[in-house]
C-alpha cells in the first residue's frame, strides 16, 4: 500500500497544500491534507468548550472523529458528517492546533484516520510527519521548505485579505514560534524524512515545484 502514497512534509506555508493538490491532480491521485484532521478535531474541542489541558477529553474527540474527503474539484473536508472546510483556518482553530497536535494520544488517533483515508487508494498526503512516522516506506517522499521570511509573506497575503489589521511582523513572529514548536515537540517533531527529496521553493511557483516533483518521480520509477 505504501508504494501508492506520495508524502509531502514541511513547515507552515511551505506550499504543501497547493503543491500537493496540483500534484495529485496531475497524477490522478486523491489528495489528503493531514493537517485538516487536526484542525477538524480542534473545531469540535472549541465547540464543546473542552480545555486543551483535559487530555482525556481531547484524545476522545479524535478517537470519535469520522473524516471523509470529497474529491470533486478542491477537496471538501467532512467531519462527523458536517462540511467544516470553511472553518478549518479560523483564527481560534489555528491558535489551538500546535498545542493539540503535540499530544501523543491525538497523533495516535489521527494516524488511524490517516490509514483509513488512504486505504488502498493512490494518494498524495501532506503534513509534518507523513514521511517520517505515517508512511516511512513510501517510495516517493518530499520535504518542501522556503525561508521563514518568504513563508511569512505568503501567510500574510492570505491573512490580510480577511483582516486588514494583520501585520507582516506579527505573522513572521508567529511563524518562527510555530516552527520552534514543531521542531522541538517530543512527539513526531518536524524533520526531513529519510530518503526524502528536499525542495526549497522560495523562488519557485506552485507549478514549478510540481514539475520538479514529477521529474523526481519519473527518475525513480
Amino acid at each position: 500500500m505504501e508504494t501508492d502514497v506520495i508524502t509531502i512534509d514541511g513547515p507552515t506555508s511551505s506550499g504543501k497544500n497547493s503543491v500537493g493538490f496540483l500534484l495529485a491532480q496531475k497524477l490522478g491521485y486523491q489528495y489528503i491534507d493531514s493537517g485538516s484532521i487536526y484542525r477538524a478535531g480542534c473545531i469540535f474541542i472549541l465547540r464543546n468548550n473542552i480545555s486543551p489541558e483535559d487530555l482525556e477529553k481531547v484524545v476522545e474527540v479524535f478517537k470519535n472523529l469520522k473524516i471523509e474527503v470529497k474529491q470533486n474539484g478542491m477537496p471538501r473536508f467532512l467531519a462527523n458528517g458536517e462540511d467544516v472546510t470553511d472553518h478549518l483556518h479560523d483564527p481560534e482553530v489555528t491558535a489551538l492546533v500546535p498545542q493539540v497536535a503535540a499530544i501523543g494520544g491525538v497523533r495516535e488517533a489521527t494516524k488511524v484516520i490517516q490509514y483509513q483515508l488512504v486505504n488502498s487508494n493512490k494518494t498524495v498526503m501532506t503534513g509534518r510527519d507523513i514521511g517520517t512516522e505515517i508512511f516511512p516506506a513510501a517510495k516517493h517522499k518530499f520535504f518542501l521548505t522556503a525561508s521563514v521570511e518568504v513563508r511569512a509573506q505568503r501567510r500574510f497575503k492570505q491573512l490580510v485579505e480577511k483582516d486588514s489589521t494583520v501585520t507582516y511582523e506579527k505573522v513572521l513572529e508567529a511563524m518562527k514560534e510555530r516552527d520552534r514548536k514543531d521542531e522541538t515537540r517530543e512527539v513526531s517533531p518536524l524533520r526531513v524524512p529519510e530518503g526524502a527529496e528536499v525542495i526549497d521553493n522560495s523562488n519557485l511557483t506552485v507549478e514549478q515545484t510540481v514539475e520538479e516533483m514529477l521529474k523526481q518521480i519519473q527518475l525513480s520509477s
